[in-house]
């Protein structure tokens, strides 16, 4: 098996939801030891998953915990005592009201990086705010910029939470930036991750202009046009500087037009010049040429796409209720080191007993803290 540059990391994980879960499973995928606490659970039902999707969970362990019994609490301290990383996304000054927070715990684990995600921040006269992706989408300017782009007369909720997706990425920035500092300097510090601040930093080129005293009027949106090929399907198509230009006339058939002074005329013009061809034979043109092009796929579709199969960016994993799921891998790829997905994802309390047990409980102990609802297992289904 290769190596993974994370090996020997050791991750709490307080996270539910998807911004929290996407940036610890992009550390597992790396090699990090995941552990996630989860909240306790109704026995004896049907099974359940930890806290957040089966593709975000890969290659973690779950205890159960209940973080208003005080042993529970203790268990959390113990684990976070000898881990290297933290990663929560309660609200603003619920770890600390559990004596949970980073001055308590960093006081015991100097070397701790403390990662908080949320929506506002855990300071401030906004951090009080309860938000989810979409409140981000709004109040950062992507749903305006979305709007514009399509001259739509409302605005409307894209198809996937981006704000989640980038603040999970960022917070896994900061861990390995961090963690890297932490060689240097031989301590750890506290990272304060938001929805808001993440969304907006996706959107900098385009907030440029309203941040130099642009008026709204003249605030052009930044887009690249979709056109509809004979057969109904459609060609994202960039053409940027004057030799991709010359590439795409050439490739649909009209090899030295000029290219006109205006960006909406360029676009025009090759919207009528698609239309001719069918999206196959367009496609066939235009990579013949060396040119840049998209051709719109469904979700079914791009999993399908043989350049992922290629790529090995899906991969099959073990399920402890579907026998085997088919995933999304790590975008990572290194020379001398491995990224990708570690294993199943948990169900909730799974590895429960197994955890305590590392933590240095005796089996008295363990069976003490099942007993008394502090830590919940939950075995896999017969």
């Amino acid at each position: 098996m290769a190596r993974k540059i994370l090996e020997g990391v050791r991750v709490v994980d307080f996270t539910r939801v998807v911004a929290g879960p996407y940036c610890t499973r992009m550390l597992a995928d790396m090699g990090a030891a995941v552990v996630k606490v989860d909240a306790p659970f109704t026995a004896g039902g049907k099974p359940v998953r930890a806290n957040g999707s089966v593709q975000n969970n890969l290659g973690k362990r779950s205890i159960a915990l209940d973080l208003k019994h005080p042993d529970g609490v203790e268990v959390a301290r113990r684990l976070m005592a000898s881990a290297d990383v933290v990663v929560e996304n309660f609200a603003p000054g619920v770890m600390a009201r559990l004596g949970l927070g980073y001055s308590e715990v960093s006081s015991t684990n100097p070397r701790l990086i403390y990662t908080s995600i949320s929506g506002f921040g855990q300071s401030g006269s906004f951090s009080h705010r309860r938000a989810f992706g979409a409140t981000a989408h709004a109040e950062a300017g992507w749903l305006w910029v979305q709007q514009q782009a399509q001259r739509a007369p409302e605005p409307f909720a894209p198809g996937v939470t981006v704000a989640d997706l980038v603040t999970g990425a960022t917070a896994f920035s900061g861990i390995l930036a961090a963690l890297y500092d932490r060689e240097r300097t031989g301590r750890g510090q506290w990272i304060d991750t938001t929805l808001m601040d993440a969304q907006l930093h996706t959107l900098s080129e385009v907030a440029g202009p309203a941040l130099n005293g642009a008026p709204i009027e003249a605030w052009q949106p930044f887009r690249h046009p979709v056109h509809r090929t004979q057969d109904g399907r459609h060609l994202t198509i960039n053409i940027g500087e004057a030799h991709n230009w010359r590439r795409i006339a050439g490739a649909l058939g009209h090899e030295g037009t000029p290219m006109p002074a205006s960006p909406a005329q360029s676009n025009e013009l090759v919207g009528t010049w698609v239309a001719a061809f069918d999206a196959a034979g367009a496609a066939r043109r235009l990579e013949a040429a060396g040119a840049p092009y998209g051709l719109t796929m469904t979700m079914h579709e791009a999993a399908a796409h043989p350049y992922f199969a290629e790529r090995g960016m899906i991969t099959e994993v073990d399920d402890p209720l579907d026998g085997r799921v088919r995933a999304v891998d790590s975008s990572l790829f290194f020379s001398d080191a491995e990224s990708t997905a570690a294993g199943p994802a948990p169900l909730a309390g799974q590895h429960t007993r197994a955890i305590l047990a590392e933590c240095g409980y005796a089996s008295d102990t363990v069976a003490a803290l099942l007993g008394s609802g502090a830590a919940q297992e939950q075995g896999l289904p017969a």
